[in-house]
């Protein structure tokens, strides 16, 4: 490989470091969203959602002003005001207000994909709606990111240094073979 090719490779492999990373970063690491009451339930809280590294999303739900017996939930298609009632990724039942699921989607397909969380009476009454929350970035509140998502800033400055080093080489060297 020459000189110039290693450069230019040099230079695209900043490229793709700066424009991977950055399309990865539009979506959080962990959305908080509202969940309402509905029915006059008086049933209100949250649902903090977590992408996973396996590309799936945990759910943990919290509700105020929930009743002691298990309430299903699940994540359906639509929004709150145009649900669709088929689920489309079961929940665990709520107990005393809690419930803590891994869905096998990811946080990304969730957001962009018009879904919402719906807590239902109880599993007796499971066509009335006590809560729900659409899954959406209008309106949640973004959690700062934690962990292994804080290194992942460095991956832009990395890949802006190979592509400002590949260019600047790929430019010397074709200077030189320009005067030569």
């Amino acid at each position: 490989m020459t000189r110039l090719a290693a450069a230019l490779a040099l230079a695209l492999m900043g490229a793709l470091v700066v424009f991977g990373s950055a399309a990865a970063q539009n979506t959080p690491a962990s959305i908080t969203i509202p969940i309402n009451p509905q029915n006059s339930s008086g049933e209100s809280g949250t649902a903090t959602l977590t992408t996973n590294a396996d590309q799936t999303t945990t759910v943990v739900v919290n509700l105020t002003g929930a009743p002691s017996n298990p309430q299903p939930a699940h994540i359906h298609p639509g929004t709150c005001a145009n649900l669709d009632p088929n689920p489309k990724y079961p929940l665990t039942s709520v107990q005393n207000g809690q419930s803590t699921t891994t869905v096998p989607v990811s946080l990304e397909s969730l957001i962009n994909g018009g879904f919402a969380i719906n807590v239902h009476k109880s599993a007796q009454e499971v066509s009335v709606y006590y809560a729900c929350g659409d899954i959406t970035l209008a309106g949640a509140q973004l959690a700062p990111q934690t962990g292994h998502a804080q290194g992942a800033a460095t991956l832009p400055a990395t890949g802006l240094v190979l592509l400002a080093s590949g260019l600047l080489g790929a430019g010397i060297l074709l200077r030189r073979r320009l005067v030569a």
